[in-house]
């Protein structure tokens, strides 16, 4: 009796260890695409911060709109000018791994790659989509930030909205989009089904999600980086009904645990 008691106990140990191994799994893949997402964004905030800084006007004058995209181990911002071809020149500025602009290498007035211009495309495509579309919500104060990411045979295009008021944190109201070769929607999957829109350094007990999306998502991830201040804590959780995930601000670590019952 005893080894019997002795063998399900270890398979039991076992059965537990699998399936934390397994959430250890998905929230290092959360946090790798979380951080993804807000270098795509960074860099676009680092690109708003050049055209402000252009003191000749010439770069404010033709560019139309900011993308990014991983180029080797640094990273690739776009400026399209304002331009009726359907391939137009841009202006583009290579960052390296740190992505410190003072050492950006700058090109102004080149025809975009081939690369490019798909993800140019993508861009145009769903910033449309979001404008026409009644399927994405338009929360008031806030504005939708269009991400396309191509890497190898993936298609994707996060949605994510942001606060047009000053000192206000918006999280929620976020999409994911992926799309075939050809540039059709194959998928949409919305992560929130609420936007939260909150001030500045307050604290806060937590966020909530749904069954259709049981951890903190990478849109989360994303904007609680991009602003590390917005929240009086060190870590924020994400309840949902099955788990409780956690973000740490300063040491930008994700934890992901089965929620019990009460």
């Amino acid at each position: 009796m005893k080894k019997i008691l002795l063998i399900a106990l270890g398979a039991l140990c076992h059965t537990y260890a699998s399936a934390q191994d397994n959430l250890y799994q998905i929230a290092d893949s959360i946090r790798s695409e979380g951080i993804l997402l807000y270098q795509h964004l960074q860099i676009c905030r680092t690109g708003v911060e050049l055209l402000e800084a252009d003191t000749t006007g010439r770069v404010q004058l033709q560019a139309s709109g900011f993308l990014s995209y991983r180029d080797g181990s640094g990273y690739m911002l776009m400026m399209p000018h304002r331009a009726s071809s359907s391939r137009p020149v841009i202006t583009s500025y290579r960052f390296d791994s740190t992505l410190n602009a003072q050492t950006a290498h700058r090109q102004v007035g080149r025809e975009m790659t081939t690369y490019e211009a798909e993800v140019w495309e993508l861009w145009k495509m769903v910033t449309l989509m979001v404008q026409k579309d009644p399927g994405f919500k338009k929360v008031r104060d806030t504005y939708f930030m269009v991400v396309p990411i191509i890497e190898g045979d993936s298609r994707k295009v996060y949605v994510l909205s942001a606060a047009t008021r000053s000192n206000f944190f918006a999280l929620g109201n976020d999409y994911l989009l992926q799309f075939n070769s050809a540039f059709e929607l194959v998928s949409k999957q919305q992560f929130h089904t609420h936007n939260l829109m909150t001030p500045y350094g307050r604290k806060s007990s937590g966020h909530i999600h749904s069954d259709s999306a049981p951890y903190i998502s990478a849109t989360d991830v994303c904007a609680l980086m991009l602003h590390p201040k917005a929240f009086a804590q060190e870590s924020l959780k994400v309840y949902s009904p099955t788990f409780v995930s956690e973000w740490n601000f300063r040491d930008k670590t994700l934890d992901i645990i089965p929620r019990i019952s009460q």
